[in-house]
């Protein structure tokens, strides 16, 4: 098991450097200059709010006057020491700022996916066991429903209907246990399709296999079989999903976020992009990336676990 991580973890360190590389190359191709940005707007061809002097002294402070690789190499060393630049409109680092919106994203994020994870399994173990059935068929068209409905969509949906018609929540306090509840299920029932039809395909699959037979004609506990012999073996397409999905989550979360006034990472990133702040940007793709790897790698390491024969050399 421990040469299996150590592969695993000398595999996630390239993907990490390529990405930090391509985020840095698509944010640093982008046609905006930040210095005119931060001094103010650009009316007529000129600047207005700051002389010659000061934009160059502002581009020498934030090293914009660097070639392109002597500002890469830069923050790739500035990235492994964990420092993420500074914002072009706080003038604060970048870390702290998305450290301190970090727990309200989590929340959200860990609870959709806890939705995901419950109604995705539930729902592709339920959908499984008559295959073809009644039971399949609603189940089928619940997933197809939910794939086919766009985030903000349902999101708007359960705002009107909850925060503004019923008055049952209120989305402009502080981040609680009742806020939490609509954005976690919109972002949480959007992402639980691809999990339930992989899961329900992969119990069925493992159902008729012929050593589930054989445990069966030899008298096995129908609960021993389920557990033992096909759910262990059936969930691991899930899982990958599932992992996959903590990425997602992140990406999901500034539309879903911006609807509910979630006071979390998504929203920051939505008011960076409008203001062109860079750094911002550059940090929330980097921890996008970094989420994605981290949870493959938790995915491939329960993978190795549950399967032993992927830990054979």
């Amino acid at each position: 098991m421990l040469r299996y991580t150590i592969t695993r973890l000398a595999i996630a360190l390239p993907v990490l450097l390529a990405a930090v590389t391509a985020s840095f190359i698509l944010i640093h191709a982008a046609p905006s200059d930040p210095v005119a940005i931060m001094f103010g707007a650009v009316r007529g061809g000129s600047q207005v709010g700051a002389t010659g002097t000061q934009r160059d002294a502002l581009r020498h402070e934030l090293g914009l006057d660097r070639s392109w690789p002597e500002q890469y190499f830069s923050w790739v060393a500035r990235t492994a020491q964990g420092d993420l630049g500074t914002s072009f409109r706080s003038r604060r680092p970048v870390a702290t700022e998305m450290g301190n919106r970090m727990p309200a994203t989590l929340s959200l994020g860990l609870t959709a996916l806890v939705v995901q994870a419950i109604l995705g399994l539930g729902l592709g173990a339920l959908a499984s066991r008559h295959p073809g059935g009644f039971v399949d068929h609603v189940t089928n068209a619940i997933a197809m429903i939910l794939v086919s409905v766009p985030a903000y969509w349902l999101g708007l949906i359960f705002l009107w209907t909850f925060a503004v018609g019923l008055n049952w929540v209120d989305v402009t306090g502080p981040p609680d246990p009742s806020r939490i509840v609509l954005p976690a299920l919109t972002l949480g029932l959007v992402m639980t399709p691809p999990v339930m039809r992989v899961f329900r395909t992969s119990l069925i699959e493992q159902q008729s296999r012929a050593h589930v037979t054989v445990a069966r004609s030899k008298g096995l506990a129908e609960g021993v079989i389920l557990f033992r012999h096909v759910a262990r073996p059936a969930i691991l397409p899930a899982i990958t999903l599932l992992g996959i999905s903590m990425g997602e989550m992140l990406g999901g979360a500034v539309i879903v976020e911006s609807i509910f006034s979630w006071p979390g990472l998504g929203k920051y990133l939505l008011d960076s992009i409008l203001a062109r702040d860079y750094p911002v940007v550059q940090g929330y793709m980097l921890l996008t990336t970094f989420t994605v790897v981290i949870g493959t790698l938790v995915v491939d390491l329960l993978h190795g676990f549950l399967d032993p024969r992927l830990r054979t050399p």
